[in-house]
């Protein structure tokens, strides 16, 4: 029984990692068919179209937040909660033309709270959000929603059946654990209380690693850790070696989703080089404008975290730092990556480089009449 389960497991596992490979290669023969110069510059983009290029709907609902906030219309109340003003300021600034913040500002009253998640969500799902989409789209910033889900679909396939195998590893791990803890010559009289055990500790370890690490990684990581503590106390290590082996295999095939680019975004190689020329001018314009430009650059998540690493770094003035504050207290549930329409959000650094086929720092340019252009 041993032999079939590792075996079929493992077919598993060759099936998932051709498809990540095959999916992969597929997706940078899309990204070199498609545009590698955007027709437009940043300065063409208003905040609400760079949002939903850098990081889809969910962002969008951010930018709007925030540009509520800047004009002085909203303030946070704590526990990611948002209201209008007790006192209005006597000079509110003017709100954009789009209608994502006036859709949101129609909804706040100085009475009672909104939760900030339910105002994001709000802006995201407007009418409005899908005509920016779909002028990225015709832009040629973002993929062509068919050609995408050639990709996105059998994909998302393999990750479930790579999340299908992690679960059963984790639930044989918590199994494994059981067995251990149970004493050699009771058996049969300790099981209740030994199952209560297990079954108030595993699923906490469980649900801290899955805090920690990620959903499914931690879990299974986890699962891998009481696993090895649980093999040398079990009479027969045969079957919590496999376990073991296969857990170990599980980490090796995430590791290859991950290389091959996780969940593979949305955007074109023109996408990526808008976003990178638009990360080098955040600080061109006015203070309160290069805010709500780093925040659609950055999003709130970002923002919260005060993490740089790969993101354009923003302008250090007031209002940059007011809105990072403000994110903060927006709560932890408000900058969530967009995995809705438009694409997946979720595991998207921004770039498409994979052996630079389809690779957007090559594809970088300057406009005429904006310096010389980079080696193609």
């Amino acid at each position: 029984m041993v032999a079939g389960i590792v075996s079929a497991a493992t077919l598993g596992y060759l099936t998932v990692a051709a498809c990540y490979i095959a999916t992969r290669l597929a997706y940078a023969r899309i990204r070199r068919g498609g545009p590698r110069l955007p027709p437009v510059g940043p300065d063409e983009l208003d905040p609400f179209d760079l949002a939903m290029l850098a990081g889809g709907r969910q962002r969008m609902g951010e930018v709007a937040l925030a540009e509520l906030y800047l004009s002085g219309r909203a303030v946070a109340r704590g526990r990611g909660l948002v209201s209008r003003p007790q006192q209005a300021e006597q000079q509110q600034s003017r709100l954009s033309p789009t209608p994502f913040a006036r859709l949101l500002d129609a909804r706040l009253d100085p009475s009672r709270s909104v939760a900030a998640v339910r105002l994001v969500r709000l802006a995201a799902g407007a009418d409005p959000a899908t005509g920016v989409l779909w002028r990225l789209r015709r832009l040629g910033l973002f993929v062509a929603p068919e050609r995408l889900a050639r990709v996105t679909l059998p994909r998302t396939a393999a990750w479930g059946l790579h999340t299908l195998i992690g679960a059963a590893g984790v639930i044989a791990g918590g199994g494994a654990v059981l067995w251990a803890t149970i004493p050699a010559g009771q058996r049969l009289h300790a099981v209740p209380l030994v199952i209560a055990a297990v079954l108030i500790v595993y699923p906490a370890l469980v649900y801290a690693g899955a805090r920690a690490l990620g959903a499914m990684q931690g879990a299974v990581a986890v699962a891998a850790a009481a696993t090895a503590a649980a093999l040398p106390v079990l009479p027969s290590p045969r079957e919590p070696a496999a376990l073991l082996a296969l857990l170990a295999g599980w980490w090796l095939l995430h590791g290859l989703y991950r290389g091959t680019g996780g969940t593979l975004g949305p955007r074109t190689a023109a996408g990526d080089a808008l976003l990178t020329e638009a990360g080098a001018e955040a600080g061109d314009a006015g203070s309160a404008a290069s805010a709500l430009r780093s925040t659609s650059l950055l999003g709130f998540r970002a923002l919260r975290r005060g993490r740089r690493g790969r993101e354009p770094l923003p302008p250090e003035h007031a209002e940059f730092a007011a809105v990072c504050s403000f994110a903060a207290a927006c709560g932890a549930g408000v900058g969530r990556p967009d995995r809705g329409l438009g694409g997946n959000f979720g595991c998207d650094g921004g770039t498409g480089d994979w052996r630079r086929e389809g690779s957007a720092a090559a594809a970088v340019r300057r406009r005429p009449g904006r310096g010389p252009e980079a080696a193609a």
